[in-house]
């Protein structure tokens, strides 16, 4: 729909303060998907040391966000509707990386799916998956109800 993309997503990400205040950084950004990482710092982790399960759901919203985005006109703007997150293991490691993907792209609606991996010593071991459920609407509607 868009052949730029890869520039709209990277706008949206420029403009997401918190995931700049996260420090999560998209590496590869495709049609339909992306995969981004987050170096662990203390700030994300929890009374036990592990990752925040606040923050892993973030990144799984967001991987799941920025890959819809990938397949939108320019001016079309994406929201999260549903989001169910799935801890798998604790989140235990230097970083964590995530993947998003779009399942099944529609006029209103794109159904999403995202995956997070702790890697540690150099090992990616899978923590949390998603399902998300995307909104699409066009900015002349978004304008009309004051978004």
């Amino acid at each position: 729909m868009n052949p730029q993309y890869r520039e709209y997503v990277q706008l949206k990400v420029s403009r997401n303060r918190f995931m700049q205040q996260l420090g999560f950084e998209l590496i590869e950004i495709a049609e339909g998907q992306v995969k981004g990482a987050l170096i662990v710092g203390e700030m994300h982790e929890q009374q036990n040391g592990f990752v925040h399960g606040g923050v892993i759901s973030a990144l799984c919203d967001m991987a799941c966000g920025f890959a819809a985005y990938s397949l939108v006109a320019e001016g079309v703007q994406v929201f999260t509707v549903e989001l169910k997150v799935s801890y798998l293991r604790p989140g235990i490691g230097e970083k964590i990386l995530a993947k998003g993907w779009v399942l099944k792209p529609g006029k209103r609606f794109h159904f999403c799916e995202s995956e997070l991996y702790a890697v540690k010593d150099g090992k990616e071991v899978l923590i949390a998956k998603a399902s998300a459920t995307m909104g699409v609407i066009d900015d002349k509607v978004n304008d009309k109800y004051g978004g």
